[in-house]
């Protein structure tokens, strides 16, 4: 509560000491130009019997001079009392500048009162260029008190101490990103560039929601890979958002591309503004491991609770039924029938006519062995008991109806 009194004095004598300058000037144009306020009858015999006599006691108006260095000096005490105001778009130049203007205004303005013109023009004159500098010198005195080295008022942050030079070069190359930055070194404002030279070896942001990362970084990625003629996934997590950036800069940018590539979109959301796709094409597979990996991540996907059950017997027995019949479609007429659906239907067969089918192909026979095995000693009723791989388990229709569900939507 002190403090803030002690603020609210210290404010009230800041507006005094302005004032007084201001008085100091008023007395100024008054006496100097006192023949063109006789003529307008705005003098008063009071106050002109008051000037003379400080005048004659002091020699206060002998000079034009004296009262503009009085106000002058007030001017300054109440620039240095003002409290200081963090400004990072004043600069040193701004101050020089209005301290040129200011002083020549103000202390070599005299003449304008001997021109011969007339003497409303010669006051008129006077009076605003006294005006203009009085108010570019206390421009510049505010700025140069917002600049005074005050490490608690002027940079709590320790931002000049702290500050660096940073990279201003624009190197670039084929691959290259390169993202615009703006920085402060030495109460200065300075152009630079983030240059990401090998994008290959990944990129890192960090951020938290809100803070930019898509607007400073990832936009800046999709434009220029375009421009340069790259091919990219992009996933929009906030859909469209990413997408109108990536297609129209694309289509603004097509004659930077050799063979006009295709843009499309695989939206599980919403297939109505999806492209249509098969994720188990068998032009993408060249191994049985390839057939496996697809099973594995269908299934663990249907079922969120297998994650927690890798190892697991039955868990293992679907993912291994699923990749052989995978993989059976991949090589059967050249994988013309590789699709969800005939996968489906092929998986909804009876085992007799399942295993004969799978068995007979070299690659799948070792692979199904066990399921082989275990159907030709006649313990197909046992597994069915257990959740096993009948054609009437639980397996066989949990298995068929989730990915006749996933396929559907």
């Amino acid at each position: 509560m002190q403090q803030e009194d002690d603020l609210r004095a210290l404010e009230s004598i800041v507006q005094f000491t302005r004032g007084l300058g201001v008085f100091f000037l008023v007395l100024n144009a008054y006496w100097f130009c006192y023949e063109w306020w006789a003529d307008c009858v705005l003098t008063h015999a009071i106050a002109d019997r008051i000037l003379l006599n400080i005048q004659q006691a002091t020699g206060l108006f002998s000079r034009s001079v004296i009262t503009k260095l009085c106000a002058f000096l007030f001017l300054a005490l109440g620039c240095y009392g003002t409290k200081s105001v963090r400004n990072g778009k004043v600069s040193q130049q701004h101050i020089a500048w209005a301290a040129c203007i200011g002083f020549p205004l103000f202390f070599l303005n005299d003449f304008l009162l001997i021109l011969p013109v007339a003497n409303g023009l010669r006051v008129g004159s006077y009076i605003l260029t006294l005006a203009a500098g009085y108010l570019c010198l206390l421009a510049a005195g505010v700025w140069l008190r917002r600049l005074l080295k005050q490490p608690l008022a002027n940079d709590p942050f320790n931002d000049d101490n702290e500050s660096f030079f940073q990279e201003e070069r624009y190197l670039c190359n084929e691959y290259s990103v390169n993202l615009p930055t703006r920085y402060r070194y030495k109460s200065q404002w300075r152009r630079g560039w983030i240059n990401v030279i090998n994008p290959f070896r990944a990129t890192l942001i960090l951020g938290t929601p809100g803070s930019g990362k898509s607007y400073a970084v990832l936009n800046n990625y999709i434009k220029q890979h375009i421009e340069k003629g790259f091919s990219m996934l992009v996933y929009d997590y906030k859909f469209d958002d990413l997408t109108r950036i990536a297609y129209n800069h694309l289509l603004r940018h097509l004659d930077r591309y050799a063979v006009k590539p295709k843009f499309c979109i695989i939206n599980f959301d919403d297939p109505r503004r999806s492209n249509r796709c098969n994720p188990i094409d068998a032009r993408f597979m060249d191994d049985i491991s390839d057939a496996y990996e697809s099973a594995y991540v269908t299934l663990l996907n249907l079922n969120k609770t297998w994650v927690d059950k890798q190892g697991d017997f039955f868990t293992d027995s679907a993912v291994i039924l699923l990749a052989a019949i995978i993989w059976y479609l991949k090589i059967y007429d050249n994988g013309r029938y590789c699709t969800f659906p005939h996968a489906i239907e092929f998986l909804c067969q009876p085992l007799d006519k399942i295993f004969p089918i799978l068995s007979s192909y070299p690659e799948l026979e070792n692979y199904l062995s066990p399921f082989v095995d275990a159907w030709k000693s006649n313990a197909q009723d046992q597994l069915q008991g257990t959740g096993g791989i009948g054609e009437n388990s639980p397996f066989a229709h949990d298995l068929s109806a989730a990915l006749l569900g996933a396929y559907g939507q």
